[in-house]
């Protein structure tokens, strides 16, 4: 097996990661595939310690070429590839409904803006070789699961982020890991199952029913995440509106009342896999000096 895994032990040809074993797949190459504007957020708002270079706050380029160091040496990978969201990203999603995200903050219009960070934050990419993407068209979640899905038989791949979207693409082949310091964990099948009562496969339905307030979904009213599983443990949403499976009269008769609105959370939940992802896996190589500094990027700003 290559490389270690963080948080856990090898046992045989399993992992042990916080008391729960999952097989692993054994001669896969490792691909680490970043949600780069959730790591942005993480590094603007908490590394609260300013980085003075001419004047100027670098926190963020240092920060980011700090955590893929630290991620690649953790996960024991060699492949990394930063996907990015572009003012494109969700058109497809607005069209369906236009209230998708938009709970979220116009940084235009505040003081201190994350997005002006990036166009330095992929200077300091491209000096270190390291490969990264702008979602055209599509969400960087949709260029992942693309990813994920194309090659799935020939990669081991671990999603670095926070966003709990990502836990419907946890398979034998998907993990997913969550950075936060000494509560760092990986998902796996088996950790989302006893995390939530269900199944990666039925994340989509899950989120359908409860809802993602962090997109600005809502989901069915009075039916939260322990109503959601044991709906789930019945079938699938589609198996009960047509009666294929047997289910309490109140829990059918709320499904049938909401199907318009659960169509829809499905249709905004799920990520594409049909992304127009054009690369060649083989240019994600990505290495480390031992003596590697993350100041040292500030020489390129």
């Amino acid at each position: 097996m290559a490389g270690h895994i963080l948080l856990g032990y090898k046992c045989n040809n399993k992992i042990l990661t916080k008391g729960l074993v999952y097989e692993k797949r054994e001669n896969m190459e490792k691909i680490i595939l970043v949600d780069g504007h959730n790591l942005l957020f993480r590094i603007f708002f908490g590394f609260n310690r300013p980085i003075m270079h001419h004047g100027i706050d670098r926190r963020c380029q240092v920060g980011f070429a700090s955590s893929i160091n630290k991620m690649v040496k953790d996960l024991g990978a060699s492949k990394l590839l930063v996907l990015f969201d572009s003012v494109t990203s969700t058109k497809s999603r607005l069209e369906v409904y236009p209230d998708y995200k938009q709970n979220r903050i116009d940084y235009t219009e505040q003081e201190e803006n994350p997005f002006e960070q990036l166009g330095d934050i992929y200077k300091v990419l491209d000096e270190l070789d390291i490969a990264f993407l702008e979602a055209d068209g599509f969400e960087a979640d949709d260029y992942i699961a693309t990813i994920c899905k194309k090659h799935h038989d020939d990669y081991e791949f671990v999603i670095v982020s926070t966003d709990s979207d990502f836990n419907q693409l946890v398979s034998e082949s998907v993990s997913i890991y969550k950075s936060r310091g000494k509560n760092s964990e990986i998902l796996t099948p088996i950790s989302i199952k006893e995390k939530l009562g269900v199944s990666p496969e039925q994340i989509i339905e899950y989120k359908s029913l409860v809802g993602d307030t962090a997109d600005n979904i809502p989901g069915i009213k009075g039916i939260g995440p322990k109503r959601a599983a044991e709906i789930l443990s019945y079938g699938t949403i589609d198996e009960i509106i047509s009666g294929q499976t047997e289910i309490p009269d109140k829990y059918l008769n709320k499904i049938r009342d909401h199907e318009d609105i659960l169509v829809r959370n499905r249709f905004l939940i799920t990520m594409m896999d049909n992304a127009p992802v054009d690369l060649n896996l083989n240019d994600l190589e990505v290495a480390f000096e031992k003596s590697f500094k993350p100041t040292s990027v500030l020489k390129f700003l």
